[in-house]
């Protein structure tokens, strides 16, 4: 028993006093002997540090395709955190990403389609065509499981992107259509979208989040509206349906809410109200109001659960990239011309 006190006290960092007996000397020194085994066991992964935590944790560690030299690396993610500012190769900081950006359990075609949306976006953003990339806590933590279809996504893919015109896209995602994507050059009143066009998403109306609504009172909605549209001026004896006025584009996706001549965007408005999307109807129903919604996100560019259904079908990433982004060159780092 004395023995156990002895090697908990010593582990635990506390001073032993005790008096010599000489038939403890064996076990002492069995211990002694014992003790480079038990720090090793114990504290073995101590001299890690932060990088090589996060690095096994999400950034792929244990692949050489993840190990990558800063001082090499094409593009370099700022990553800010609370605990401070992690500077991560860019295909590093996919792996960790992705996982929060898509459902990890789509098809295999349909991570990688991803990962080439997201590496696109965030080359994007890398300020005067230099190699830094600004970003704030978006990584993410991953299952074992996850972390490999991750890393698999992203290093089958590695370096690739998209370019319409020989410059990298604006290469938007979201979850859900309403049945079609929306056209880039519409929503944003805008001819340099071309490479986002409308296409149809016919099996969209089978994933358990297309249908949503709020419901809420007719006080409360118009007192949030009013919020919108500083002065507006609406009827208390008319309905909502009566009085506003929905514009929308080829998708049914809003575009502009207008009352009496003035107005708020959809989105503006989807936000306000905490909507899936813009894809949205009015109805009231005495003293509360029901806004039904269609999809879930924006509407533009790829459409993650029409990709997944693509892949089940067959259709490699390349594919469902050319399906969503119209006339786009898929290009891959330090080749592009």
């Amino acid at each position: 028993m004395r023995k156990k006190e002895i090697i908990k006290n010593v582990i635990n960092n506390r001073r032993v006093v005790f008096k010599p007996d000489y038939r403890d000397v064996g076990a002492i020194l069995l211990f002694i002997l014992l003790v480079p085994y038990i720090i090793s066991f114990l504290f073995g992964n101590v001299g890690r540090g932060k990088d090589s935590e996060e690095e096994g944790e999400y950034a792929g560690a244990e692949s050489g395709l993840f190990q990558e030299d800063r001082k090499t690396a094409e593009y370099i993610v700022y990553n800010k955190t609370a605990a401070g500012t992690e500077m991560i190769p860019l295909e590093t900081y996919l792996a960790g990403r992705l996982p929060a950006t898509v459902n990890m359990e789509y098809e295999m075609e349909a991570l990688k389609a991803q990962a080439v949306v997201l590496r696109t976006e965030l080359m994007k953003q890398a300020e005067g065509g230099g190699k830094y990339i600004y970003v704030e806590g978006q990584t993410a933590k991953m299952g074992e499981q996850e972390y490999e279809r991750s890393m698999e996504a992203v290093g089958s893919t590695r370096g690739m992107f998209l370019e319409y015109g020989g410059e990298i896209i604006t290469a938007p995602y979201f979850a859900v259509s309403a049945g079609a994507t929306r056209n880039g050059n519409e929503v944003f009143c805008s001819e340099d979208y071309a490479y986002l066009k409308s296409v149809i998403c016919e099996r969209d109306f089978t994933s358990e989040s297309y249908t949503g609504g709020i419901r809420m009172s007719r006080y409360v909605f118009w007192n949030r509206l009013g919020e919108l549209i500083p002065d507006m001026e609406y009827e208390e004896a008319l309905t909502v349906e009566e009085q506003l006025v929905l514009d929308r584009d080829r998708a049914e996706y809003v575009t502009e809410v207008s009352l009496n001549g003035k107005s708020v965007s959809g989105e503006v408005f989807r936000e306000a109200f905490a909507l899936n999307s813009s894809c949205f109807e009015l109805e009231q129903e005495g003293d509360m109001v029901l806004i039904k919604t269609k999809g879930v996100g924006h509407g533009l560019g790829l459409c993650q659960y029409a990709a997944n259904e693509a892949a089940k079908k067959g259709s490699d990433y390349i594919d469902i990239l050319n399906y969503f982004f119209s006339d786009i060159v898929i290009e891959k780092i330090g080749e592009s011309g």
